[in-house]
């Protein structure tokens, strides 16, 4: 055993907030990010890690100028301390909330909006023991560091240090107001979309879907492109284009009529919706639940 008492059998450890310093620093490769994300200043998060490492007897971090690496301690010991903080919010959500199991998902607005809302209401009579948080937003968090345990993302199922299970096949469809038909009576033909205005979103590429459909497009879309997914579907219902998305998306506005399709021709898109957990994380009983019921909602193969 050294002097700071840190030996084989006997360890002493640190103070969580030193640990949680050192994780925020090596996650972010910044000092001043850490802090606004510690609620600390930059001064209190060098302290904490200088606390840190005099108590390990080592150097974790190397900082050149604004520039900050992990030194071979720091390598070393940044995975375990990712597992203990990991298990130790997984230990807290347990006991939170009256004793219920907790769980956080993290997905997109519009596939929360458009897809799992609908069906939410069922995972909670099969399971009403357990308290789900929805985080809902368009960046893809880090789920290693805790922020979420389990996500929905639409991808091709290859995000490293992640495990994806594919949920959702994707079809692209073009799709859009009863009205916007109406006002636009020669739409009528796949060759007349290309006159139409073409709402763009930049996961999904109309020249792509008009040339799977043996369409080569000459001109460029004329409509307006958003950055999310759920205002392209609103710009459509309100009349504003015609919209390319996915099926999932719209199953409710075109059963419902607020969309409809003018031309039934749609494209086999190549990302699907996949559930996505840290490689090698170890599922809690509430996680595994929330999986299992997500699977039971994926659609039967349809014919291509």
């Amino acid at each position: 055993m050294d002097k700071h008492g840190y030996g084989s059998n006997n360890l002493r450890i640190p103070p969580i907030t030193g640990l949680m310093a050192f994780e925020s620093v090596a996650r972010n490769g910044s000092f001043s990010k850490a802090a606004d994300e510690l609620s600390i200043t930059q001064s209190a998060v060098s302290h904490r890690i200088s606390q840190l490492e005099s108590l390990v007897g080592a150097s974790l971090l190397i900082r050149i100028g604004h520039s900050v690496s992990l030194a071979p301690a720091g390598k070393e010991l940044l995975p375990y301390v990712r597992e203990g903080l990991g298990s130790l919010r997984d230990g807290l959500a347990n006991i939170s909330t009256e004793g219920k199991p907790s769980l956080k998902l993290s997905l997109a607005p519009a596939v929360a909006a458009n897809w799992l809302i609908q069906r939410l209401s069922g995972f909670h009579r099969k399971h009403p023991d357990i308290n789900l948080e929805i985080n809902v937003t368009s960046k893809n968090i880090n789920l290693r560091s805790g922020e979420a345990d389990v996500a929905i993302r639409c991808g091709d199922g290859r995000w490293d240090g992640l495990d994806a299970i594919e949920l959702i096949p994707l079809r692209e469809v073009a799709v859009c107001s009863p009205a916007y038909q109406k006002a636009h009576p020669w739409l009528r033909r796949l060759e007349d979309m290309e006159r139409a205005t073409l709402l763009r979103h930049n996961l999904a590429s109309w020249k792509n879907w008009f040339a799977g459909q043996g369409i080569d497009m000459k001109t460029q879309p004329s409509g307006v492109s958003f950055s999310e997914v759920s205002l392209l579907i609103t710009a459509a219902e309100c009349s504003q284009g015609m919209a390319l998305v996915y099926d999932v998306l719209v199953e409710r506005q075109l059963q419902d009529g607020t969309l409809v399709q003018p031309v039934p021709h749609s494209l086999v898109s190549e990302r699907s919706y996949h559930i996505v957990t840290p490689t090698g994380a170890p599922r809690s009983p509430a996680l595994q639940a929330f999986i299992d019921w997500l699977l039971t909602l994926k659609p039967e193969p349809k014919a291509r």
